[in-house]
């Protein structure tokens, strides 16, 4: 049996009644009327995003939502046959949300839309910062209205608004969104707030070391500060994260933004699906540049995907479909070891990462296009291909060969150690 329900503008569905809902006749041509519904599920809020898209049978079961959402199912009509066809057919062309309504701000997370025009706000006018808004002013301009910009230091803002207000296409045909000073009482007055700041890099005279433990300790503290105001403001937006470790900031921010003054986790700040970690997007920029200068490994370009997060703990995969453990492990570690070449020679690394994991992951999130991220899968942020659409985040999905769901795996069961202690 399914039951339909009326929710504003929306058409709801669920296997189950629900009370406090205003509930109509599967006949009603208001049903079939709407493209995009979604379906209604109980479970777990801390563990399960409040709203994604519906692809996988495995989302629908009371398992643990984990690697397997990577995995493309088969005889996916089979697997839903519970449901109607036309629901079958809705849930092929990505049209079928999934909303966690256990989760105290699921009728927030419905409210939530695609913009067509976005106005982005970057918190963190350093090399990353700085290097992020000159991308986006220069490539943005059909998909954004304004990016503001702060920072605690006055005339950074200063120089940063004049610059990039500056950057004119002389043809005078492109468009450019205007870069706006912002006010601290007005970041998350935003589509999109980009958190840019990142406190212990270490300079190039200090060397190599543990650079994700460094700036882990560095920064968390400071993404608890704007995670909590985020809360206050009752902020209904994306809040990226491009200060590393990225993985684990989304996490913090998640966190403390649901912590009430008496130290409850509450559910009433971001909700898991609001947060994205850009980081991994140069990591497959790093991938393709050594993958290029060796015959044997030249096919990851077309064929290959990294996973998880951005570094130690990365999973390159040379071919998605035919993996390669030799060939991916070598490349991996070209990969890794990008970072401290540039540091050896004296440079911080933030052009490749500011526009690659960045500018370009932003842009095609915006336009509902493939790009990497990290967002929320089985109580973690995961790192991996996805796209937003307008009923929420889909997975890109595989053919996994067993040993490079192996190695998935030990990547997520490691990450989501260190996910937990945070929590302590």
């Amino acid at each position: 049996m399914v039951y339909y329900y009326r929710f504003r503008n929306k058409i709801l569905f669920s296997k189950s009644e629900i009370s406090n809902l205003s509930k109509i006749e599967p006949g009603n041509s208001f049903v079939k009327n709407n493209r995009y519904i979604y379906y209604l599920q109980k479970k777990n809020w801390q563990k399960i995003s409040p709203l994604v898209a519906l692809i996988h049978p495995e989302q629908l079961l009371n398992k643990k939502q984990e690697i397997n959402i990577l995995r493309r199912p088969e005889h996916i009509e089979q697997e839903f046959s519970e449901f109607p066809g036309w629901i079958v057919d809705k849930i092929k062309n990505r049209e079928v949300g999934l909303c966690n309504y256990s989760y105290p701000r699921w009728k927030d997370r419905l409210d939530w839309k695609l913009p067509e025009q976005w106005n982005i706000n970057i918190v963190g006018l350093g090399n990353v910062g700085g290097t992020l808004l000159v991308a986006l002013r220069s490539m943005s301009g059909e998909k954004v209205n304004k990016i503001g910009i702060f920072d605690t230091n006055e005339k950074s803002m200063s120089r940063w608004e004049q610059e990039t207000n500056q950057i004119i296409d002389g043809s005078g045909q492109r468009k450019f969104p205007l870069v706006k000073i912002v006010k601290s009482e007005e970041i998350f007055q935003a589509d999109l707030v980009i958190f840019c700041i990142s406190m212990g890099i270490p300079s190039p005279e200090q060397g190599f070391k543990d650079i994700t433990k460094v700036q882990l300790e560095a920064n968390s503290k400071i993404i608890d500060y704007y995670a909590q105001r985020a809360r206050k403001n009752n902020f209904n937006g994306i809040f990226a994260v491009v200060s590393e470790p990225v993985d684990l900031l989304c996490q913090r921010a998640l966190l403390a933004s649901n912590l009430s003054e008496e130290g409850k986790f509450d559910g009433k700040g971001l909700a898991a699906d609001q947060i994205r970690g850009l980081g991994l997007g140069v990591m497959n920029g790093r991938a393709v540049y050594y993958a290029e200068k060796e015959k044997d490994i030249r096919h990851y370009v077309s064929k290959g995907r990294v996973f998880g997060p951005h570094g130690i703990g990365l999973v390159v995969a040379d071919d998605v479909e035919n993996y390669d453990r030799g060939k991916s492990s070598y490349l991996r570690e070209k990969v890794l070891l990008a970072t401290s070449r540039l540091i050896k020679i004296g440079f911080k690394l933030y052009i490749a990462p500011a526009v690659a994991s960045g500018a370009f992951s932003i842009l095609n999130l915006m336009e509902g296009k493939w790009h990497y991220s990290a967002a929320f899968l089985g109580e973690i942020f995961w790192g991996s291909r996805n796209r937003q659409t307008p009923v929420g985040l889909e997975w890109e999905q595989y053919n996994l060969s067993p040993e490079l769901l192996e190695d998935l795996d030990d990547c997520f069961q490691n990450l989501k150690k260190q996910a937990k202690n945070l929590s302590k």
